[in-house]
C-alpha cells in the first residue's frame, strides 16, 4: 500500500501531510490512544454503546486537541485515536503519549456522561513512513468520512454560544460557534494556521448572515466572533478576514463583538497592542482571550479592551484539579480589571455553584454549555435572572 493513496476531499493529502512531519527523519512518532478493554465495554452497553463512545469521543478528542502542538496530526478511529507528533521525538514523544493518557483518564473520573469504567491506554511507537502506512492505512481511510473537518468548509453547519451577563441578569451575547454535522456538538478545528484562518472567515460570514436577519425581525442581541491570534497575526491571513468584515452592515457595527483568541502566557505585547488598535478602527467592542494562568493581566487591560476573559480548559474546574489557584487568579484579575472599568469572564466546563462563586469573585460575563447550551439560531437578548443559579445549586443539594 502506497503513502500517497491517502488522500483527503478538496486534494488535501493527509499522508503527504505526515511525510512532511518527518522533514528528513528515518522515523517518525506515533501514539495510539486506545480504549482498554474494548470488546468488554461493548458488551456492557450493548445498543447503547454507540452513543456512549460518540460521547467519550468527543470529550476526549476536545481533551487530547488542547494538549498536542499545532503541528501534530490528531486522527479520530473506531477504537480511539491515532496522533503524530511533528514536535516531539523519542522519549519526549513517549513521555507526552503516557502524559496525556494519565492526564484524560484522571479527568474521566470526575466528567460527566463518560462514567468511571471509560479508560484509554497510550502506546507510543517510532516508525517509518512507509510502515505508518501499511500499520494505519486503514484508520487513515476510515477518518475521511466522519471527520467535519475534512468536508467542505459550507457544509459546516455554525451555532450561538450564549453568553450570560451577571450583572443584567441576562443573556446578551452569542458567539458564532462551529458545529460538527454528525454530533450536533461543538467542533474543535486544526490547530495549524491556514486551518485557523479559514474558520475564522467563515464564522466571520455566518455572523453578518445571522445579524441581519435578527434584526430584521426586530430583536436585539451581541454577536461574537472568536478570532484566533495566530490569524490576526499574519498579514494574509489578516487581509482575509478585513475583506470578510467589509461586507458587514455598518448599521450594525455596534452590536459586534470581536475576541481575540488563543493568547497564550506571555505573548509579546507589542503585537496584541497592534492587533488590538488594527481591529477597533474597525469594530469598537474588542474582547481579549487570556489563559487563566497570563501572568501579566495589567499589560493586556492597559490596551483598553472592551472585555477580557479566561478559557478553562476541560478538567480545570475538575476535583482534582488547582481550583483553588484558578479561582484565586480569576478572583484577582476580575478585581484589577474591574479598577479599570473593564468587564472580566470566563467558558468552560462552569456548574452553578462555580458559576454563583465566579459571580462572587467578581466575574461578569460567563459562558457553559452545562449551563447556556448552544442555539441553533442566533436568538435575541432574554432575560437569565441569577436567582436561576442559586435555584439550580439548591436542586442539585
Amino acid at each position: 500500500m502506497s503513502v500517497h493513496e491517502f488522500e483527503e476531499p478538496q486534494g488535501v493529502n493527509l499522508a503527504e501531510r505526515i511525510r512532511r512531519l518527518a522533514n528528513g527523519r528515518t522515523t517518525i512518532d506515533v501514539a495510539q490512544f486506545q480504549f482498554i478493554g474494548l470488546d468488554e465495554i461493548r458488551q456492557r452497553y450493548g445498543e447503547r454503546w454507540n452513543e456512549k463512545r460518540e460521547r467519550v469521543q468527543f470529550v476526549a478528542r476536545q481533551f487530547i486537541v488542547k494538549r498536542i502542538a499545532p503541528e501534530d496530526v490528531l486522527i479520530p478511529g473506531a477504537d480511539g485515536f491515532l496522533v503524530v507528533f511533528g514536535s516531539r521525538t523519542g522519549v519526549l514523544a513517549d513521555t507526552t503519549a503516557h502524559r496525556i493518557s494519565q492526564e484524560l483518564n484522571t479527568f474521566f473520573v470526575g466528567a460527566p456522561d463518560i462514567g468511571e469504567d471509560i479508560r484509554f491506554e497510550a502506546q507510543h511507537k517510532s516508525m517509518s513512513v512507509d510502515d505508518f502506512a501499511d500499520a494505519f492505512g486503514d484508520l487513515i481511510a476510515e477518518s475521511h468520512h466522519p471527520a467535519a473537518a475534512a468536508r467542505p468548509s459550507n457544509e459546516i453547519p455554525m451555532g450561538f454560544t450564549p453568553v450570560w451577563d451577571a450583572k443584567r441578569g441576562a443573556l446578551t451575547t452569542f458567539f458564532v460557534t462551529p458545529l460538527d454535522p454528525h454530533t450536533g456538538h461543538p467542533l474543535d478545528w486544526d490547530h495549524t494556521h491556514h486551518r485557523h484562518t479559514e474558520m475564522d472567515e467563515l464564522k466571520l460570514k455566518a455572523s453578518e448572515e445571522a445579524i441581519r436577519k435578527l434584526f430584521a425581525t426586530g430583536k436585539r442581541a451581541l454577536v461574537g466572533v472568536a478570532l484566533h491570534v495566530s490569524s490576526l497575526n499574519n498579514q494574509q491571513s489578516l487581509a482575509r478576514l478585513f475583506a470578510a468584515m467589509a461586507q458587514f452592515d455598518r448599521q450594525l457595527v455596534s452590536h459586534r463583538v470581536i475576541r481575540i483568541t488563543g493568547v497564550e502566557p506571555g505573548f509579546p505585547r507589542i503585537y496584541l497592542e497592534d492587533i488590538t488598535r488594527t481591529l477597533k478602527a474597525r469594530i469598537p467592542n474588542i474582547a481579549i482571550g487570556l489563559n487563566w494562568m497570563e501572568p501579566d493581566v495589567g499589560s493586556v487591560l492597559k490596551l483598553q479592551p472592551a472585555a477580557i476573559g479566561f478559557s478553562l480548559a476541560p478538567g480545570a474546574l475538575a476535583p482534582h484539579a488547582p481550583r483553588a489557584e484558578l479561582y484565586s487568579r480569576i478572583h484577582a484579575a476580575a478585581d484589577l480589571a474591574k479598577r479599570h472599568s473593564i468587564p472580566a469572564g470566563v467558558e468552560g466546563d462552569i456548574t452553578p455553584d462555580q458559576a454563583q462563586r465566579f459571580a462572587m469573585d467578581g466575574v461578569r460575563h460567563m459562558a457553559s454549555l452545562r449551563l447556556w447550551p448552544v442555539r441553533p439560531t442566533l436568538p435575541g437578548a432574554e432575560i437569565w435572572p441569577i436567582s436561576r443559579l442559586s435555584q439550580a445549586v439548591t436542586t442539585a443539594a
